[in-house]
């Protein structure tokens, strides 16, 4: 049995993907989660081992042994960011870097999973991006998000660490937090309000249900090429 920390395991994907992994495996899962306002520790449905640390401050103690490292611990939130960004370059770089010193001390390790998101390609006005697509992020979460994944990258590259990075598109399913666009605009609705609109009211989103992007991860966090980076994806382009 391969033991499984996950980071951010108490966020809206990293909890999905928590309950998939308990659900479909005989893993032993920990989370590793600061519990800040998006953390739902009722959002997982079986028993489980909490660590309450930040990624920037938890060492190899803290964790004990482990085969398996997957990263959701992120500041997440576009408007956040831009009204202040040292919070998600903290979290997203140097909490990465932290992490990443610890994997490559453990001789154990089998793999590390960085969890990134298609914002660090930019904006793309028609069709689909590909893992070869220039990164060019627009907002301080999506440049820290960038940094984390290259410096994952560069410990595969210098360190020869197994490291994969995945790169998934708008997530959507239950327990998202009400911030984001989906549930901000059912509850705005609802509730009478005005919804907001984004850019010109033209952006076009691939929307890919949690269930799905918590399958293609556990993929490729067992058959994932080391170095190598997955797009994942629904291919459902819609206006919103």
């Amino acid at each position: 049995m391969s033991r499984i920390i996950v980071t951010g395991g108490l966020g809206f994907i990293g909890s999905e993907f928590v309950n998939y992994v308990m659900k479909n495996t005989n893993h032993e899962v920990v989370v590793l989660d600061k519990m800040t306002y998006a953390a739902n520790i009722d959002n997982i449905k079986q028993p489980f081992h909490l660590i309450k640390k930040d990624i920037c401050e938890v060492t190899q103690d803290d964790l004990g042994d482990y085969d398996y490292i997957v990263n959701f611990a992120a500041e997440t939130h576009v408007d956040n960011s831009i009204l202040n960004g040292r919070p998600f370059v903290e979290t997203n770089v140097m909490g990465t870097f932290n992490l990443l010193e610890l994997a490559r001390k453990n001789s154990k390790l089998k793999k590390f999973l960085q969890i990134s998101t298609d914002e660090v390609y930019g904006s793309i006005e028609a069709g689909s991006w590909t893992e070869e697509w220039p990164l060019l992020p627009n907002s301080p979460y999506s440049a820290s998000k960038a940094g984390g994944e290259l410096l994952a990258r560069s410990y595969n590259k210098t360190h020869g660490l197994d490291v994969v990075i995945t790169r998934c598109s708008n997530n959507y399913g239950p327990f998202h937090f009400p911030e984001k666009l989906i549930p901000l605009f059912v509850t705005n609705l609802l509730e009478g309000k005005k919804i907001p609109v984004y850019g010109s009211g033209m952006n076009v989103r691939d929307w890919l249900h949690v269930d799905d992007h918590c399958r293609g991860i556990h993929a490729v966090l067992m058959h994932g090429r080391a170095g190598e980076i997955y797009n994942i994806g629904e291919g459902n382009h819609v206006l919103s």
